[in-house]
């Protein structure tokens, strides 16, 4: 018998820049022996991350130093069934099937409030990455250094593994995947490492000219001396290499 080849999305990669789009369904229903649903846990976890954020506090995504930006969106029902004409969808006038307006809010169970929507519509998960590097290789580290921590996000999806199978794993991530069409990285030839590294050497930079000029353009200080203590505090050394979490990192001694 013939192997069948399964149609995976492909990944972009633009300069060192590669991205990965993946949509998955979020389970239905309420979680065993919590009040919750599933939809309602996963976005309890999300807002507790978004608010470490926010506030500048460290994550756990801060041990893979390739990640560029990432963002995850819960999309559901009453978004995506906009010019809906199923019979099912109530929008906000009290029509049915026109595809006018908003949908009215459908969940997966009867609180009793208004009748259970009939169809099997259900949540997903959006989830869009940016990073460094090779995509099975990045989907490496996340296994290797994020571990329960990944798992507590997806653990909300359907049929999702866990991390610690990684060949499952990297299997359900290719089978959600989906194709993006237009990926454009503002540096492409530029790690985030890099990145970093030029930020602290502006940073450093900016400190080394305060110190030798005034506001006013006078020489304050010997500048070199301070030239010297500024190329002394800019060296940069490999940390963690060759490992896939490595990093340069700033030598402040």
């Amino acid at each position: 018998m013939a192997r069948v080849l399964l149609n995976w999305a492909l990944s972009k990669t633009v300069g060192r820049s590669t991205e990965i789009a993946v949509l998955a369904p979020i389970k239905k229903g309420r979680i065993p022996g919590d009040r919750r649903t599933y939809e309602a846990r996963l976005r309890f976890t999300i807002s507790t991350l978004q608010g470490r954020i926010e506030r500048n506090l460290p994550t756990e995504l801060d041990k893979i130093p390739t990640i560029h930006f990432g963002r995850m969106i819960i999309i559901r029902p009453e978004q995506y069934l906009v010019y809906s004409s199923d019979s099912n969808v109530t929008y906000e006038h009290g029509t049915k099937g026109e595809g006018k307006g908003i949908p009215a809010p459908i969940d997966d169970f009867d609180d009793g409030s208004r009748p259970a929507a009939k169809a099997d519509f259900r949540s997903w998960l959006l989830t869009l990455v940016s990073f460094d590097g090779d995509l099975k290789v990045y989907f490496k580290d996340i296994a290797a250094f994020l571990d329960s921590d990944f798992d507590r996000v997806f653990i909300n999806c359907e049929d999702f593994p866990s991390v610690r199978c990684f060949e499952q794993f990297w299997i359900w991530i290719r089978r959600y995947q989906i194709n993006v069409d237009l990926f454009l990285p503002r540096y492409p030839n530029l790690s985030l490492v890099r990145i970093k590294q030029l930020e602290d050497f502006k940073r450093r930079f900016d400190e080394f000219v305060a110190k030798v000029r005034s506001p006013a353009g006078k020489r304050v200080q010997s500048m070199d001396e301070l030239f010297d203590e500024f190329l002394r505090t800019s060296q940069q050394h490999a940390s963690g290499f060759p490992t896939p979490g490595g990093t340069f990192e700033t030598d402040y001694n």
